[in-house]
Parts: C-alpha cells; sequence; structure tokens
C-alpha cells in the first residue's frame, strides 16, 4: 500500500492530524497541505492517487481546489473526497457536479472515511489498470498493421516474381 499515495487538506491542524495518522496506519503515503493553495501545489508536485479535502478553507476552499484539479488535469486527476459541514442536499449536489468523487458531512465516522477511501483506491486503480491495458492494446495494434504491411508487400513481391 505504501505506493497509495493521499493527499489531506485541511485548515484543522488537529483533525488533519487525525486523518493523517489514521491513514498512516493503514500504510498509505499520507501528505498534507493546510489550504487549497498549498494543496494545488502539493498535487503538483506528489500527484496523489487521493484526495481528501475540507470544503471551507482560506483563500482557495475545497471546491475551488477540487474543480481547478479536475478541469486541468482530466483522466489524469485524483480521486476527490470532499469533508464538509454542509450537509444540504443542494451543497452535496453541487460538490458532486463541480466534479467531486464522493462527500462526507463533518463529524464523520473514521470507519466509513476509511471505507470510502478504500472504494476510491478500488477505482483509482481500475482505472489505471484501464489505462495500461488499453495502451498495451495500442502497442500490439500498431505491431499488427506494421505486420500486415509487411506480409501485404511480401506477397505483392511474391506475385511479381
Amino acid at each position: 500500500m505504501s505506493e497509495v499515495r493521499i493527499l489531506v487538506v485541511e485548515d484543522d491542524p488537529f483533525f488533519a492530524r487525525v486523518l493523517q495518522k489514521r491513514l498512516s496506519a493503514e500504510g498509505y503515503q499520507v501528505f498534507v497541505a493546510t489550504d487549497g493553495r498549498e494543496g494545488m501545489k502539493a498535487i503538483v508536485s506528489h500527484e496523489p492517487d487521493l484526495v481528501i479535502s475540507d470544503w471551507m478553507m482560506p483563500q482557495v476552499d475545497g471546491l475551488e481546489l477540487c474543480q481547478s484539479v479536475k478541469t486541468g488535469l482530466r483522466e489524469a486527476a485524483p480521486y476527490f473526497i470532499l469533508l464538509t459541514a454542509k450537509g444540504e442536499i443542494d451543497d452535496k449536489l453541487l460538490a458532486l457536479e463541480t466534479g467531486a468523487d464522493d462527500y462526507l458531512v463533518k463529524p464523520c465516522d473514521q470507519g466509513e472515511l476509511m471505507a470510502r477511501v478504500r472504494a476510491g483506491l478500488r477505482i483509482v486503480l481500475l482505472t489505471q489498470d484501464l489505462r495500461r491495458s488499453a495502451q498495451e492494446l495500442r502497442v500490439v495494434k500498431a505491431e499488427l498493421e506494421e505486420l500486415r504491411r509487411t506480409l501485404g508487400t511480401a506477397k505483392r513481391d511474391d506475385r511479381a516474381a
């Protein structure tokens, strides 16, 4: 699990430390950023597989962070779990429509959060496998096309001789 990188973006130092300890205890490599701006830099430098971000933070909030990451990185964007005290259905819809992959209302149960992290990572790992398979198929397809061209040229040469 140590190859799995998780970024926690949280302005509450106590809660950030709790998350960091819990995730590290599960074997994940954990990075912490204290606000959205720091989070953007950490996403570029650490390339996390999953981001857990608070919504309400000074300067760049979690929703803005999520939107810019999902827009900028597109399919390379990490799985994004948004944590917030905002529990209204409109807030959840806004978060999910903005690009968050999951949403949890604080205070959240640590067991539920860890289950959602594991579920998110299953999706991340399956997506990575799918991308690898697609790349391998493109390579095999190119090799087949080259082989067909080579065989086609050989057949024409045989007929000409």
